[in-house]
This record gives C-alpha cells, sequence and structure tokens, in this order.
C-alpha cells in the first residue's frame, strides 16, 4: 500500500518544530529575505542558525503555521498571535506563535514554553545563597508586594513559579491565585487565570475581580500600566502578598519606574518588601573530558558551556531608600541609596559567578554588556 506523502510544507514545518525542541530552543525563528528563509533558534539565550528554507515555500509554510494556531490565514499586512495546540504541532505541549510583516514577506516567532522543566525549589535555582535566602523570607510573609525585573527570557517566570510552589507547599493551606499572559505552567494548588484583551480582561481588571475571591497570595504576571500598580500595591498594602514582574533596568530603577508611572511614594515605601533583578547566563561545562571531546562533548557540543544560572541582585525595602522614594528622588539617587545599605549589584554578582568558575567574564559580558 503506498503511503501518502505530507506536502513539503507540512513536512518542513514538522522538521523544523522537531529540530527546534531537540536542541533544546526557546524561541524559532522564521526570517525571510529575497532568495531564502533564514531559520534560527535561541538555545541558552544564544541565537544560531540551523537551516535556510527555499523562499518558494514561504507562503505554504507560513498558512501552515497560521492554520495550526488559528490565525487569519488571508491577512498579512498585519500582526498576528495565536498558541498552536499539542495535538496539532506533534510536540509534548503548546507553543505561542507571532507573525509579523517585513518587506521580504511574513516573519514568524514561535516560542516553546517551558512546560517539560520542572519546576523547582527556590533553594534549586541556582541564586546566592543571600540572595534566595532573602526572597524566600519576602515571599513567606503574609502580606506585601516583592517585584522582580529582568529581560524577556531571564527566567522571571521560573523564579516567580518557584516561589508560587514553595507556598502551596508549605503545611498552612493558603489561597493562592494568579492572573498570567500567557499560562506558561500549571502549578498544582494555585488557581490560575489567563488575560484575554479581547474579552476586555486585562490585568488591572482581573486583578480587581481576584480581590473579591479571598485570595491570600496573588501572583500578577506584569506590571504595565498605572492602574496595574495601584491596585497591585494597595493590595500589597491591605493583608495580601504580591508577587509580580516589571521591566526595568536594575532592582532600584524599579522605584523610580513605579514613581514615574504615578504611584504615591508613601504607597511604594509601606507596600513593597522588595525587589529581584535577574539575568541567567551559561555555565560553564562540567564534562571532565570537554576539552578533548571537543564539538563531540555530549553536554555542550563543544561549545565549552551547558546550561545556565542566574545571577542576581536583591533591594529590600531600608531606611535609606524609604527616605529616597519619600523625596522623589531619580534612578542615581536610588542607587546611591541601595549602595549605601549594602547593595550588591549584577556586576557584582557576575564577578562572583566568574569567581567562583561558575560562568566566563566572556559570558557576563555577552549578558550584562561592559563588565
Amino acid at each position: 500500500m503506498t503511503q501518502i506523502q505530507p506536502p513539503p510544507a507540512v513536512a518542513v514545518v514538522d522538521r523544523l518544530l522537531k529540530k527546534a525542541r531537540e536542541l533544546g530552543a526557546s524561541d524559532l525563528h522564521l526570517d525571510p529575505g529575497e532568495e531564502s528563509i533564514r531559520v534560527r533558534v535561541r538555545v541558552h539565550g544564544v541565537l544560531e542558525s540551523i537551516d535556510e528554507v527555499p523562499i518558494d515555500l514561504h507562503a505554504q509554510i507560513i498558512g501552515r503555521l497560521k492554520a495550526l494556531g488559528d490565525l487569519l490565514v488571508y491577512r498579512s499586512d498585519v500582526p498576528q498571535e495565536g498558541r498552536i495546540p499539542a495535538a496539532r504541532s506533534r510536540l509534548p505541549h503548546d507553543v505561542r506563535i507571532a507573525t509579523y510583516p517585513t518587506v521580504c514577506g511574513e516573519r514568524v516567532a514561535i516560542r516553546f514554553d517551558a512546560i517539560e522543566t520542572k519546576l523547582g525549589r527556590l533553594e534549586d535555582l541556582g541564586f546566592d545563597g543571600s540572595v534566595w535566602k532573602s526572597l524566600r523570607d519576602a515571599i513567606e510573609q503574609p502580606d506585601g508586594v516583592v517585584l522582580v525585573t529582568g529581560p524577556s527570557g531571564s527566567g522571571k517566570t521560573t523564579t516567580l513559579y518557584a516561589g508560587l510552589r514553595h507556598l502551596a507547599q508549605q503545611g498552612r493551606p493558603r489561597s493562592i491565585v494568579t492572573v498570567e499572559d500567557p499560562i506558561e505552567r500549571r502549578i498544582p494548588g494555585v488557581v490560575q487565570t489567563q488575560v484575554d484583551n479581547v474579552a476586555g480582561l486585562d490585568f488591572s481588571r482581573a486583578l480587581r475581580s481576584l480581590l473579591r475571591q479571598d485570595p491570600e497570595v496573588l501572583l500578577v504576571g506584569e506590571i504595565r500600566d498605572r492602574e496595574t500598580a495601584r491596585i497591585a500595591l494597595e493590595a500589597g498594602l491591605t493583608g495580601h502578598l504580591v508577587v509580580s514582574t516589571i521591566h526595568a533596568g536594575t532592582a532600584p530603577l524599579v522605584f523610580a519606574r513605579l514613581l514615574e508611572m504615578g504611584v504615591e511614594p508613601f504607597v511604594l515605601t509601606s507596600a513593597v518588601r522588595g525587589v529581584l533583578a535577574q539575568r541567567l547566563v551559561r555555565s560553564i561545562c562540567t564534562e571532565s573530558r570537554c576539552i578533548d571531546l571537543g564539538d563531540k562533548c555530549p553536554s555542550c557540543g563543544g561549545s565549552g558551556y551547558s546550561g545556565r544560572v542566574p545571577i542576581a541582585e536583591w533591594v529590600p525595602m531600608t531606611p535609606e531608600l524609604r527616605r529616597v522614594i519619600l523625596s522623589r528622588g531619580d534612578g542615581e539617587d536610588l542607587t546611591g541609596a541601595a549602595t549605601e545599605a549594602g547593595f550588591k549589584s549584577l556586576s557584582d554578582a557576575g564577578e562572583l559567578a566568574i569567581e567562583s568558575r561558575r560562568t566566563t567574564r566572556e559570558e557576563v559580558r555577552r549578558v550584562l554588556g561592559g563588565v
């Protein structure tokens, strides 16, 4: 009996998704050019090319991916976002898809949710001992706000999920709820909610509603605007523990960002217990024969790195910091106040990781810049 072969585009899509997963990629990029589609993956934070696909297949490949993700196949002039269910992608979990129109055709980015990664304990994430203990102590409090900052792909969600898992496994039962965009992993014992902007369920509206659900712990996926910031911090003042992410360059600059959003200084100083800023750097390969094996090393494939570890800075609310916030100091003043209180910066954490041979200076420089 003759086996029916799938169309070329279907076979290419299946092959690329499978290959990206086998490489442990967090992202898969399809960038159209004049003669071919460049295929790249991001592995351990580094983008690398893995294939070139004939441009003649571009329309069919994009159409196939859009169909899998329930996007509008006939629209190529606007960005679109969706999710490809595991049952369609033949992967063990859903993946997110986003398209974007370019001069050479639509570009596609696919994000692989880290569902297969085992949810670890806070102490197992690789933070410096003083950092994870400070974070643990902060989230074990009955109220207040704990914030995590860092760029996309820096492990913020993994840290927050480990924190929630830590709370869910404690002896005292607690009502833990989240509002996320998207829900990246399911956490046993935690009630999770997905933002739906089309239906009008954004972070601020979901957060207002969740406060009527008698929660004790709230995870807000991201503080993006003044209203969400106001509700989250006021919740931290009224008997709830709130954990969330926010984008800022460093931990001290989170306070400057919130002040710029219009959060009142006295609310900020009363609600926030601490801010964690983190990055991920590739760790040095620990295979004893790595140098001898070269590109055949089973752990790193010759790159010299295997896995990633976090470097982080933790800034608690101190009297010095409180004074600067109440006087509406700028980012430089806030960083100075944190330093006076013994603040160890991301650069300091990078130096410590280099000295302990967890990573290299080149890797820290790649992630942090001129170090």
